[in-house]
């Protein structure tokens, strides 16, 4: 008796913590869902192309150099023989005291050591130093670069709305998931409550059939409504394991025992007039911000090829500082530097026309999403208009299968009263019992659309679900 206490108590503890709840499910599937992380990588990539076009603004500062050693060897042939000029001068006894031959072996010796430095020697030993700091200044564009600054920002806004918009689609599939299951699991049970409902009937009319009140075509006809009713029970439960796989392979879990765990009950009462959701969807939707700022897009990039006749205005500036020697050691005087400032100014005076239709092409685009941006307004009028009366709808339709289900289980009763006591025929339980089980089904169905059907609308008119 311990052991089968132990086991029930064990049973009951993984069910718990395999359960998963509708909030859990949300974050699992955020945090799995290869969109949304997408997504939310295309919004850090748009917030970094946004301070790269915006640090143009900013100087530009550069520092090169470079520092090389370099031998040279020469080939023999390319080294003439030292000059000398001094032994080629008229020469006699008095030279030595001739004041004008002594001048001639003086610049001739002179002479000669200027055209031997002239001469190359091998190896060649050399270094040079270099090192230039350079700044460039953007003074004036024409507007360019802060119409396109003022285009990454939108698209920075573009992408983080884009997110949101797949993250409120990702909650929705992961709710709509989620109650699919226990909608499923509720069918499965509904079936299960008819097929156990058939049974009971099938014994009490075993029962009569032993005691002879009973002939054996009714005993026949019970026996088989209780087969009719098992493969729909069989086709339920594997409805449900369906359900549970799609819920499991969208939450990206590889855990064949989770499975949703909550109640299955209709959602706070929450009701709207048509006009205020329509007003409401047109000041909050999300998709009506994106296509107004894909319009700003468009009438900033007309405003910035309008600026494609004004000049381009830019600073430089540079230091530099050099050196160069004749072997590998560089001394302190050796150094020698150099530095420029200046203004440059670009201006198109004739581009074939091509600014003209590249002004044209912007103008039309622009329209275009001003149109655009109003047929979206329509199309989520429409949205709303067609979520708030199917929300309507299924309502009334759940107040109907309230209705109905009360009537139908009495009709039930009333049939197996009628038939114990040989009044009523076994076709009438039949057919209460069928009527019941499909109520039942058309009831849970109701609740399902219901809490579908109100997330629906509150994400077509903006609210955050």
């Amino acid at each position: 008796m311990k052991r089968y206490i132990l086991i029930l108590c064990l049973s009951v503890a993984l069910l718990v913590l395999n359960g998963i709840g509708l909030e859990e499910s949300i974050d699992l599937a955020k945090q799995n869902n290869r969109n949304l992380l997408i997504a939310k990588e295309e919004v850090e990539k748009a917030k970094n192309t946004y301070y790269d076009v915006r640090s143009n603004l900013l100087p530009q500062v550069v520092l090169q150099g470079g520092y090389e050693l370099s031998r040279t060897h020469l080939p023999d042939s390319a080294l003439p023989q030292p000059m000398s000029f001094v032994p080629g001068l008229p020469y006699h006894d008095d030279t030595y005291q001739d004041p004008s031959y002594l001048n001639d072996v003086y610049l001739g010796t002179v002479l000669e050591n200027v055209v031997n430095n002239m001469i190359p020697t091998t190896p060649k030993d050399a270094a040079s130093v270099a090192l230039q700091l350079k700044m460039t200044q953007v003074l004036f564009l024409g507007g360019k670069l802060i119409n396109g600054i003022k285009v990454v920002d939108r698209y920075r806004s573009i992408q983080r709305l884009n997110y949101e918009v797949a993250e409120q689609k990702l909650v929705l599939e992961t709710t709509e998931l989620f109650y699919q299951c226990l909608l499923a699991e509720k069918l499965a049970q509904v079936q299960a409550q008819g097929l156990e409902t058939a049974n009971r009937h099938l014994g009490r009319v075993e029962d009569f059939f032993g005691e002879g009140m009973v002939s054996e075509f009714d005993l026949l006809r019970a026996r088989l409504e209780v087969a009719k009713l098992q493969p729909q029970v069989l086709q339920a439960q594997n409805n449900y394991q369906l359900a549970l796989s799609a819920f499991r392979r969208h939450l990206g879990s590889e855990d064949e025992e989770l499975k949703p765990e909550g109640e299955f009950v209709l959602p706070p009462e929450w009701e709207i007039s048509l006009e205020e959701a329509i007003a409401t969807g047109k000041q909050d939707r999300t998709e009506l911000e994106l296509a107004n700022i894909a319009t700003q897009v468009a009438e900033i990039t007309y405003n910035a090829e309008r600026g494609n006749y004004l000049p381009n205005v830019a600073l430089e500036a540079d230091y530099s500082l050099y050196t160069a020697a004749n072997d590998f050691s560089i001394a302190r005087d050796d150094f020698g530097s150099r530095y420029s400032i200046g203004i440059g100014i670009q201006i198109p005076i004739f581009t074939g026309f091509s600014n003209t239709s590249k002004r044209k092409h912007a103008k039309s685009s622009y329209l275009q999403a001003k149109l655009q941006e109003r047929d979206y307004e329509d199309l989520i009028a429409l949205e709303i208009k067609q979520n708030w009366q199917n929300h309507h709808h299924a309502l009334e339709n759940h107040e109907l299968q309230a209705e109905n289900i009360r009537m139908a289980e009495r009709s039930l009763e009333l049939a197996q009263v009628r038939y114990d006591s040989q009044v009523g025929i076994q076709l009438d339980v039949f057919d209460a019992q069928i009527t019941l089980s499909g109520i039942r089904l058309q009831y849970l169905q109701s609740v399902y659309e219901i809490i579908i059907n109100q997330l629906r609308l509150q994400k077509s008119i903006g609210i955050k679900i």
